[in-house]
C-alpha cells in the first residue's frame, strides 16, 4: 500500500512544455516521469507502476502462448554486427572500449538471439520455436520527439521465431496475431488499432506488419479503403486524381524566367498556375555504379524514397544518394531547372511517376538558370518508364475499388512483425536435420516487437480526459484510492486498504494531513492518476455506517464496514 504521507513525489501546478503532444506534458506535470534529456525519460513511482502493469499484460499473453522469456545483453559485441553487415548503421549507438575495441548498445537483438538459438536448433523437431525478452533498447534518433512515442531509450518486448519453411510460419503467424490482438484488447486499444503493411527498414529487406493505434498526434499516416487495404503511407499506393486530361495539348515553348523559382511556392506564384501543373525532377546517383537516374513527378506530390529505394534495388541492385551540385554541373543541368527534354543534353535514364499521365501543358525548367518551359507534355520528354514513386494524398482513389477515395488517418505504432527470412540465420550458419537426416541451411526467422514504454505514451494520449488519464483498471497505478478526512480515521483507512489488497487489489492511501492538502487536492490527484475507484473515509461517511465508494463513471454510494 502506497501511503502519500511519506511519498516524496508531488504533482505540479502547470504542465512543462517539452514535447509536441499534450500527454507528455501532463505525464510530467502529474508526477509520472521526468525527462533526463531529449528522448530519455526516468519513470517515477506512479509512472513506473503503470509501465510495469503494461509490461505484465504483454508478458502474460506471450507466456500464455508458450513463448519462452529470456534476457539478452544490452552491450553487444561488434563481430556479431559485422557478421550481418549492420555495424555501420548510423541510427545504432556504438560504444568505445579499451584500445580499438567497440561495442554496440542493442537497438534490437537479432544478432544476439540467432547464434544462441543456433546452438539448440539441431533437428526439424526443434522447430518452430519462439523466445522473447523485455528489455531497454537504444537508438540514435536524429530528432527524438513526441515524448514516449519517439525516444532514444525505450522499453521493448522483442520476440524471435525460427521455422523450417514459410508454410510452418504461416500457421504460427495466425497464433502471433491472436496474441497481439489479446494484448491490445486487454489494454483497451483494439477498437482503434489496425494491422498495416509497412517498410522493413534496417531490420528486414522485406515488408513488415505494423499494429497502429489511431491517434490525432500519431507520427504515422495509415491509408485504407473499404476492401481491407491498410498500409502505412510510406508504402501506400493509390490512383492519382485526374487533372486537365481533357485539355488540348499545346506546343512546347522555351521561355526566360528568373533564377529564384527553385521551389513549388515560388514557381506557382511566378507562373500563376497550380502546383499540380508544375513538374519537378530530382537526380540521384547510384552509389556502386556511379551512374545517375532522374525521377520526375507532379509538383504537388513528393517522391517517396522508400519506394525509390525498392525500385533501385530491384532494377539496378544498388543504393542511391542525392546528386550533388558538382554532379549536376557535369550533367549540364542545375537544381531547380532540371528537365529530361528530348532535345536536352541530359543524357541519363529518366523515370516518371504515374501521376504525370494525368496532366497536360506542364511548366518546367530547361536545364539552365532562369530558363524554363511551358506547355510540356509527355511526348516532349525522354521517359524510360513510368513507376509509382509518389506518396498518395487526399483525392487519390483506391487501386482495389474503382472511384473510392482513400482514407488517411494519423496513428502511432504499438507493435510490429518483421519477416527476416534467412538474413540472420545464413550468416550465422544455422542448420537443422530434416526428416531424411539431410542438413538444411534454410531456417526462416521472424521477429515481433511491442514498444512497452511507447504503449504508455499511446495509452496516455488515448485515455486522456480533461481531469486526468482514465487508465483501464488493471493498468492504473492502483485500483483503489482512499482519501482520509480527519487523523482519527487513518487507522480505519489502513485496515480497509489491507483488506482490499488481500483481495488482489492495489491501494493508494491518501493520508496527507497538511493544510494545503485538502479534499480538493486529494480528489484531484486521484483523477490525475486515473485511479478507477475512489474511496472516502470521513466522520460523515462513518456516521452513515461506512465509507463512500465512487467508481469511474458512476454515482457515489455508501458501503457498510
Amino acid at each position: 500500500m502506497l501511503q502519500l504521507s511519506n511519498f516524496p513525489i508531488k504533482t505540479l501546478k502547470s504542465a512543462p512544455k517539452v514535447s509536441d503532444n499534450r500527454s507528455t506534458s501532463l505525464l510530467l506535470q502529474w508526477g509520472y516521469m521526468r525527462q533526463a534529456m531529449a528522448g530519455a525519460y526516468e519513470f517515477l513511482p506512479i509512472g513506473y507502476r503503470v509501465l510495469r502493469n503494461i509490461e505484465q499484460v504483454v508478458r502474460e499473453e506471450m507466456d500464455k502462448a508458450w513463448y519462452h522469456e529470456m534476457l539478452m545483453t544490452i552491450l553487444t559485441p561488434r563481430d556479431y554486427w559485422e557478421t550481418t553487415n549492420r555495424w555501420e548503421i548510423p541510427e545504432y549507438f556504438k560504444v568505445p572500449w579499451w584500445g580499438e575495441t567497440e561495442y554496440r548498445i542493442a537497438p534490437t537483438n537479432e544478432e544476439n538471439v540467432t547464434p544462441i538459438m543456433g546452438e539448440f536448433i539441431q533437428s526439424y523437431k526443434d522447430l518452430p520455436c519462439c523466445v522473447y525478452h523485455i528489455q531497454k533498447k537504444f537508438r540514435n534518433e536524429k530528432r527524438a520527439k513526441s515524448g514516449l512515442l519517439r525516444g532514444r531509450e525505450f522499453l521493448m518486448k522483442d520476440a524471435y521465431s525460427f521455422h523450417k519453411d514459410i508454410d510452418d510460419f504461416d500457421v504460427f503467424y495466425e497464433e502471433v496475431k491472436n496474441v497481439y490482438m489479446s494484448v491490445f484488447q486487454r489494454l483497451g486499444l483494439w477498437e482503434d488499432t489496425v494491422m498495416a503493411d509497412a517498410d522493413g527498414g534496417a531490420i528486414s529487406d522485406k515488408n513488415s506488419h505494423e499494429f497502429q493505434t489511431f491517434l490525432d498526434c500519431g507520427e504515422d499516416t495509415i491509408v485504407q479503403d473499404s476492401s481491407g487495404y491498410c498500409y502505412n503511407l510510406e508504402l501506400a499506393r493509390g490512383v492519382p486524381d485526374n487533372k486537365n486530361i481533357s485539355e488540348n495539348e499545346n506546343t512546347m515553348e522555351y521561355m526566360d524566367s528568373v533564377s529564384d523559382i527553385v521551389n513549388m511556392e515560388k514557381m506557382t506564384k511566378y507562373f500563376q498556375a497550380p502546383a499540380w501543373q508544375m513538374l519537378k525532377t530530382v537526380i540521384y546517383k547510384l552509389e556502386n555504379r556511379g551512374e545517375y537516374i532522374a525521377v520526375a513527378i507532379r509538383g504537388d506530390l513528393n517522391i517517396n524514397e522508400i519506394k525509390l529505394r525498392k525500385f533501385i534495388a530491384e532494377k539496378y541492385n544498388d543504393s542511391f544518394v542525392l546528386a550533388s551540385e558538382s554532379d549536376l554541373e557535369e550533367l549540364w543541368t542545375v537544381r531547380g531547372f532540371i528537365s529530361p527534354l528530348k532535345d536536352s543534353k541530359l543524357s541519363i535514364e529518366c523515370y516518371a511517376d504515374e501521376s504525370l499521365k494525368t496532366v497536360k501543358n506542364f511548366f518546367w525548367g530547361a536545364n539552365a538558370v532562369a530558363k524554363s518551359t511551358k506547355n510540356i507534355n509527355i511526348s516532349d520528354l525522354d521517359i524510360k518508364a513510368f513507376w509509382d514513386f509518389n506518396e498518395p494524398i487526399k483525392w487519390f482513389t483506391s487501386i482495389n475499388i474503382s472511384g473510392e477515395e482513400l482514407s488517411f488517418k494519423k496513428a502511432s505504432e504499438v507493435g510490429n512483425i518483421f519477416h527476416l527470412g534467412t538474413k540472420y540465420s545464413k550468416p550465422f550458419g544455422l542448420t537443422y536435420l530434416d526428416e531424411n537426416n539431410t542438413t538444411i541451411d534454410q531456417i526462416e526467422m521472424w521477429c515481433y516487437g511491442i514498444g512497452v514504454s511507447r504503449l504508455m505514451g499511446v495509452m496516455a494520449e488515448y485515455f486522456m480526459t480533461e481531469k486526468g488519464i482514465a487508465w483501464p483498471e488493471h493498468i492504473a497505478p492502483a485500483t483503489h484510492y482512499i482519501i482520509v478526512v480527519g487523523e482519527d480515521n487513518i487507522e480505519a483507512a489502513k485496515k480497509l486498504g489491507q483488506e482490499l489488497e488481500s483481495q488482489g487489489n492495489t491501494v493508494i492511501l491518501d493520508d496527507r494531513m497538511w493544510r494545503k492538502d485538502g479534499f480538493g487536492q486529494k480528489a484531484g490527484d486521484c483523477e490525475l492518476w486515473g485511479i478507477p475507484n475512489r474511496i472516502v473515509i470521513s466522520p460523515k461517511t462513518l456516521e452513515q455506517g461506512g465509507y463512500e465508494l465512487m467508481k469511474r463513471g458512476e454515482e457515489a454510494e455508501i458501503i457498510n464496514i
